[in-house]
């Protein structure tokens, strides 16, 4: 790590406090990379003594609430590496997490859709039934207000089953796409 990913990760970091109080502690890590380039040492000598830059911004997010600000940690002893399977940062664990409770949601959503559809579909088709029930009733005369009811009823279970169809569909296609699959 260079002098620039590391003051670029301890800005992230300390995005939670106020602007001057952040660049004053940049400042600071910028004046303790000079003075150890100075020294003859290089900018991942310095990284390296400085340790985890979240370490770092960890101990000024602390500091922030007493309203105290701390000097930048002198040559501090480097932490042991990230394990091999990726840095375990803040953000990386709100990433996983809220990616495992989407793929959760995709399978609950996907069990259910295997009852969702047929009975969507089953609904629209409704209208359908109700025409044949209408024919095969050849000895009923129907009233202006029977058919209203039957062509209000015919309307209402199609766009229920439009409805449930396209909203199952949706939420199948959105919790897939977040799950990252």
């Amino acid at each position: 790590m260079n002098k620039t990913e590391f003051l670029q990760e301890l800005y992230n970091h300390l995005l939670p406090l106020p602007a001057d109080e952040r660049s004053e502690i940049i400042a600071d890590f910028e004046d303790h990379f000079q003075a150890g380039l100075e020294r003859g040492k290089t900018e991942e000598q310095i990284c390296a003594e400085l340790g985890n830059p979240y370490t770092c911004a960890l101990q000024f997010l602390r500091t922030s609430d007493t309203q105290q600000t701390a000097p930048p940690p002198q040559y501090q002893t480097p932490t042991p590496a990230a394990p091999p399977y990726g840095k375990s940062t803040p953000q990386a664990v709100y990433d996983r997490r809220n990616k495992t409770l989407w793929a959760i949601l995709f399978f609950i959503v996907l069990v259910c859709a295997v009852g969702v559809y047929p009975a969507c579909i089953a609904l629209m088709l409704c209208p359908i039934a109700i025409l044949i029930a209408a024919i095969a009733a050849v000895a009923f005369v129907p009233t202006g207000m029977m058919v209203g009811l039957m062509v209000s009823l015919s309307v209402f279970l199609f766009s229920m089953g439009l409805f449930g169809f396209l909203l199952t569909t949706w939420l199948l296609k959105l919790s897939y796409r977040r799950a990252g699959f």
